[in-house]
């Protein structure tokens, strides 16, 4: 009885042991790499940024009490050259991840399209310049703005993103910010 029991337990032990030394081994690994790849990635956020706010320095991230709940971050250009909002439209193919910056005049800077999910050729258009450039030098009337024609919910879903943005604009500038 006791070989069998031996013959049992030696492989758990063997097992255990190899998932240990690979768990650390990760561990390691992971200690080394993270703050590499968080810097890469705080680099390309503030690519993005200045993508739609190109008059800024720099940003600074806030919490803005009273933004809509599809304003998923809020920045201020430390400069003074506005701010910059991730703002989360509900398309009819799933969630469009917007950036919309809006100058300290009240005026869309740019916006981006981040990712989106909407059909390939008909509301994927919404991620296209010819549509979002539309938006870049508007108030929060969005007067002028047109839908894509066959791609209605997508249009909406990202004019709604958009007016969410100024909303959040609005609550930023109350709180003095």
């Amino acid at each position: 009885m006791n070989g069998n029991r031996r013959d049992i337990v030696k492989p758990i032990v063997v097992l255990t042991l190899i998932c240990l030394v690979v768990s650390a081994a990760l561990a390691f690994t992971n200690s080394l790499t993270k703050p590499v790849i968080d810097e890469a990635a705080a680099k390309r956020s503030d690519e993005i940024r200045l993508a739609v706010m190109p008059e800024a320095d720099a940003f600074e991230q806030i919490e803005v009490p009273g933004m809509p709940e599809t304003v998923s971050a809020a920045y201020r250009a430390k400069n003074g050259a506005g701010y910059v909002f991730n703002v989360v439209g509900r398309g009819y193919g799933g969630d469009m991840q917007i950036i919309c910056g809006i100058g300290p005049d009240g005026r869309i800077t740019a916006c981006m399209t981040l990712s989106h999910s909407e059909t390939e050729g008909v509301g994927s258009k919404t991620a296209e310049e010819e549509y979002r450039g539309q938006y870049a030098g508007k108030d929060a009337s969005l007067e002028g703005v047109e839908a894509i024609s066959r791609a209605t919910v997508s249009s909406e879903a990202y004019e709604k993103a958009i007016r969410d943005a100024f909303e959040a604009y609005e609550a930023a500038k109350e709180a003095g910010r």
